[in-house]
């Protein structure tokens, strides 16, 4: 009888010890959640200025945020799409924001003044955005110089789900 009372106790003891183990577990594990929807938010920060930055869209290596709008065009032309693994995010376009324009005509085309450069397909997506200078060199009356235009570079990253872990 007193083996039984003592394993009783002793099964009593341990199942009282898990849940105050899962009582603590759960207080510290609380923002988890939280804490990585802010890691994703400043994972697409950082990434405005990375992709910015990158040799196949930079101007000038001197100069951050600027963007060479000869290879924005080569991209938004559908090469993006090899760059699928390398870039941490959904989505991926740049429009210009000055000369201000009325309506939308996707690059490439004459006059074009937005660029869907990646789109992954994802639906569920957050836009974070920043301004850049959209820089060409050009040749006009015999001088050759850089023209640039205040453009607008927008990344979508996929919103980060609880309830579904990928």
């Amino acid at each position: 009888m007193k083996i039984m009372q003592m394993s009783f106790m002793i099964i009593g003891v341990f199942l009282f010890f898990v849940l105050v183990g899962l009582f603590v577990l759960g207080i510290v594990f609380k923002d988890v959640n939280a804490g990585a929807k802010e890691l994703a938010m400043q994972e697409a920060v950082a990434s405005i200025e990375v992709i910015a930055a990158m040799p196949e869209l930079n101007y000038d290596e001197r100069d951050s945020m600027v963007i060479d709008k000869d290879k924005l065009k080569v991209l938004a032309g559908g090469l993006a799409e090899d760059y699928e693994m390398f870039w941490p995010i959904a989505s991926l376009e740049i429009y210009k924001v000055y000369p201000v324009f009325d309506e939308r005509i996707s690059c490439p085309a004459a006059g074009c003044n937005y660029y869907d450069v990646y789109d992954s397909g994802h639906r569920d997506v957050e836009k974070f955005s920043s301004y850049v200078s959209i820089c060409e060199r050009v040749r006009e009356f015999g001088y050759v110089y850089d023209r640039c235009e205040i453009g607008k570079i927008v990344v979508g990253m996929k919103i980060w789900d609880s309830e579904v872990v990928e």
